[in-house]
């Protein structure tokens, strides 16, 4: 477990807003999509290429994650900003966690 996972002010802001969360939850939310959530290693197909180019788009951004239907965007342990996952990238998500349930046993 990794402690202490820093929010910005712009994330928390973005977290609220698009999972609904209070504000008491962002830093727990985070925590959890922090430990929980698909590394870019742990993908395929065109969700590792979005991540990719998400990459790229901000390199500072160097530690992405899925957690659900959002993408979860850290620089170290400080999360940056919150994304939607587009459409096209959720049904491979749910592959990819499956696949990694599996393989942690």
């Amino acid at each position: 477990m990794i402690l202490g996972v820093k929010v910005t002010r712009h994330a928390e802001q973005r977290e609220r807003k698009r999972c609904g969360v209070p504000k008491k939850a962002t830093e727990r939310l985070a925590q959890i999509a922090f430990e929980n959530g698909l590394k870019h290693s742990e993908t395929t197909g065109n969700l590792h290429k979005y991540l990719t180019s998400l990459y790229f788009k901000n390199k500072k951004a160097n530690n992405l994650r899925v957690y659900g239907d959002k993408v979860y965007v850290f620089s170290d342990e400080v999360l940056v900003t919150v994304l939607n996952l587009p459409r096209g990238c959720m049904e491979i998500a749910k592959k990819c966690f499956e696949r990694k349930r599996r393989e942690s046993g």
